[in-house]
């Protein structure tokens, strides 16, 4: 157990410097870049001028609760892993979508050198450290990528209604928030104590999903005449209602094996 600890600790170390260090030195160079790309697609300039800064946000909040995380890991806290988990929600979040927009606009996915480390500590975290089983780690990443889809349609559904003014984009943009905070909790709970509860709010958050998403795809996939983007959010939506909906499955993946 104490090696398990101090295995948290340094992980949980790493974890902090690098998204501190890593968000402010990405920020530094790459914000003003982003702003005057001339390839940016409508819309792009204002993902990458606000949420640019608040996924920066994300990233320097994740660094603070891993360098939390690993004090309690080196003195022995119960709650030093609950902190890393949060830091990695918001850590995986914060490096991932600013790789979206810049790509449209014609950009490297300057982040992705941050995400992918991210997620390799996730499994480390989980796996090596926490000794999670892994239904229970694989069903964590599931619902932590419907996470980051309902947030990305959400943003998307925002920078339409400033850019385009079209009806659908003003519906259902704010419920897309709200099936993104749903996730969020769930892939929490399910990564410490998943409870009854955390099945209904899963249960709660894909269909909210499901009824916003599946319009504003349709609608979308119209427009475009291609397969939208903004289908993600209710297929993973879609594919984890499957499982939350039947207690059996949902038992399979988080109850320990007899």
């Amino acid at each position: 157990m104490k090696n398990r600890q101090v295995l948290g600790g340094v992980l949980a170390l790493i974890a902090a410097l690098m998204g501190i260090i890593g968000h402010i030195v990405l920020f530094l160079q790459w914000y003003r870049v982003g702003m005057s790309a001339e390839s940016a697609e409508p819309g792009c300039e204002i993902l990458l001028k606000y949420i640019h800064p608040l996924m920066a946000d994300f990233g320097l909040s994740a660094g603070v609760f891993f360098a939390v995380s690993a004090y309690g890991f080196f003195t022995g806290r119960s709650w030093a892993f609950f902190l890393s988990t949060i830091g990695l929600v918001l850590a995986l979040l914060g490096s991932w979508f600013v790789n979206v927009p810049y790509m449209a606009a014609g950009l490297p996915p300057v982040y992705f050198p941050l995400f992918w480390p991210y997620l390799a500590l996730y499994f480390l975290f989980l796996r090596a450290v926490e000794k999670v089983s892994w239904r229970q780690t694989l069903l964590g990443l599931l619902t932590g990528m419907a996470y980051i889809f309902c947030w990305m349609n959400g943003v998307s559904s925002t920078s339409r209604i400033i850019t385009h003014g079209d009806p659908i984009f003003t519906l259902v943009q704010r419920l897309h928030w709200i099936a993104m905070l749903g996730w969020a909790v769930v892939t929490l709970a399910i990564l410490h104590k998943p409870r009854e509860w955390a099945r209904v709010m899963g249960l709660l958050a894909a269909t909210t999903e499901l009824v916003v998403g599946i319009p504003l795809a349709v609608v979308t996939a119209q427009q475009l005449g291609r397969f939208s983007l903004f289908a993600l959010a209710p297929l993973a939506s879609l594919g984890l209602l499957v499982i939350l909906i039947q207690p059996r499955w949902w038992d399979y993946f988080v109850k320990p094996r007899a």
